[in-house]
C-alpha cells in the first residue's frame, strides 16, 4: 500500500492538511459521509442533481488540471498521467485512459473501483460527477465540450466503468 497523503501535508498542530500542487486546504470526506450529502441534495433538487454533480465536478477538474499545469507538465502524456495520478489520490478508484485520439478528439476512459459507482440512489449511480469530470479534461485538451456516454457501469454489475467522450457534432 502506498502512503497516504503523498501529495499532501498534514499541520498536525492546526489540524489542517493542504495539497502540496495548489497549496489549497482540503479535508478528507468518507463514502457514506459523501453519499449522505449527494442523497441530501437529491432530495432538494430532484431530479436536477445530475446537472449539479456534473457542473460541480467540471469545474473541479478544471482545478486539477490547472493544478498539473503549474507543475510544468504540458506534454499530453505527462498530464494524462498525472490526472490519472491525482485521481486515484483522490480516492476516486483507478483510471485508464484506454484511448486517446487527438486527431479525431476521441477518448475512453476506464475506472475501476468507482467510488460513485458505488454509491446509489435507489436503482442510480452518481457516475454524473465522473462525466463532468472528464467533460473538464476533454475541454482542457480539445477546448471543446465533448458528449459523454458511460457505455459500461460498475452499477450495471460490469467489471469496471467506461466513459467514452468525443465531439458534439450538433452545436
Amino acid at each position: 500500500m502506498v502512503l497516504l497523503l503523498t501529495n499532501y501535508e498534514f499541520d498536525e498542530k492546526n489540524g489542517i492538511i493542504k495539497d502540496k500542487a495548489t497549496g489549497e486546504r482540503c479535508f478528507i470526506v468518507y463514502k457514506n459521509g459523501m453519499e449522505a450529502i449527494f442523497k441530501g441534495l437529491s432530495r432538494i433538487f430532484d431530479s436536477r442533481i445530475d446537472i449539479l454533480l456534473r457542473e460541480s465536478s467540471l469545474a473541479s477538474s478544471k482545478n486539477i488540471a490547472e493544478s498539473v499545469r503549474k507543475k510544468g507538465k504540458n506534454n499530453v502524456k505527462l498530464l494524462l498521467s498525472a490526472y490519472t495520478e491525482r485521481f486515484a489520490q483522490n480516492g476516486f478508484g483507478r483510471l485508464e485512459i484506454s484511448e486517446f485520439d487527438s486527431d479525431k478528439a476521441i477518448v475512453r476512459i476506464r475506472v475501476w473501483n468507482n467510488l460513485f459507482a458505488e454509491m446509489r440512489q435507489g436503482e442510480s449511480t452518481y457516475c454524473r460527477y465522473l462525466e463532468g469530470m472528464f467533460s473538464g479534461l476533454y475541454e482542457d485538451f480539445f477546448h471543446a465540450s465533448p458528449v459523454v456516454k458511460e457505455v459500461k457501469c460498475i452499477g450495471k454489475r460490469d467489471t469496471y466503468c467506461e466513459f467514452l467522450l468525443a465531439p458534439n457534432f450538433f452545436r
